[in-house]
């Protein structure tokens, strides 16, 4: 279990940095005059493109890790679980937005607030997309554990570079 938990904090360290960087260049696209929402949502999709990446990476290492790792458990659904717990304190705060956050002007509500929307900000795109509905945030939410799924795969089963090495050798071939 302590293991697992390292693990899941290392996925979530991943995301809480594109999240950060999120939060530090937010303020050119909020600073367009022209079509505000629209760059945000395109500067949402970068750094969710750049969330996957660093995500899918810190979960590949994992995985090729506990391909040879012979105390560790693995099966194939464990990155699901990597990611799912890297947000629960994301979701926790979420639940806690969601409870006490209304449409008022107290500044620690209005901190709480941007605090929250910054969490979620490589993930804007979707949530915007979707009306701020539930099943927006769910999928936002979602986001993570299947990135994690999807890369802890690849790095358990050793798929990442074998046959990209494998199709360029052979492209190679062909061109002499």
């Amino acid at each position: 279990m302590k293991a697992f938990i390292k693990q899941a904090l290392k996925v979530l360290a991943a995301y809480t940095v594109a999240a950060g960087v999120f939060t530090f260049f937010v303020i050119a696209p909020v600073s367009m005059n022209n079509n505000q929402t629209l760059w945000l949502l395109l500067y949402s999709f970068v750094m969710f493109i750049f969330m996957a990446f660093i995500v899918s990476r810190t979960i590949l290492s994992i995985g090729k890790y506990e391909r040879y790792d012979k105390d560790t458990k693995t099966f194939s659904s464990k990155g699901f679980f990597y990611g799912l717990a890297a947000m629960l304190p994301y979701m926790l705060l979420g639940l806690i937005h969601l409870i006490i956050y209304h449409d008022t002007y107290d500044l620690g509500l209005r901190i709480f607030h941007y605090a929250f929307r910054c969490a979620l900000g490589p993930m804007y795109f979707i949530i915007n997309t979707l009306d701020y509905t539930w099943y927006g945030f769910t999928l936002a939410y979602l986001m993570v554990p299947v990135i994690s799924l999807i890369w802890y795969f690849v790095g358990l089963k050793g798929l990442d570079k074998i046959e990209l090495r494998k199709k360029i050798k052979d492209d190679e071939e062909f061109l002499k």
